[in-house]
């Protein structure tokens, strides 16, 4: 099982079902810890443009995403998390 993780807190579970070189994309089942980033998450895949000023730089901070899979972390960049609960990402 592979889970998405801002610095320590696990906002979801992942079921991965495509990975090519960098790049994964699969279902997101998001814990309650999540909803405190949906805005965040919808930000960033508006078409109009992201506006990060209205973030805490902190979300921006690609060192604090990870994915942890088997007991190991990987940093990823931020994730893209879309309404139909999928999200895609690259790792760093």
């Amino acid at each position: 099982m592979m889970e998405l993780i801002y610095k320590n807190v696990a906002l979801g579970k992942i079921v991965v079902t495509n990975r090519e070189t960098f790049w994964v994309s699969g279902d997101f089942y998001p814990y309650p810890e999540a909803s405190e980033f949906q805005d965040f998450f919808d930000a960033l895949l508006c078409e109009d443009g992201f506006d990060e000023a209205g973030f805490d730089e902190d979300l921006l901070k690609e060192d604090h995403w990870f994915v942890s899979e088997n007991g190991s972390s990987r940093g990823i960049s931020c994730p893209a998390v879309y309404e139909n609960c999928e999200i895609a990402f690259r790792y760093r």
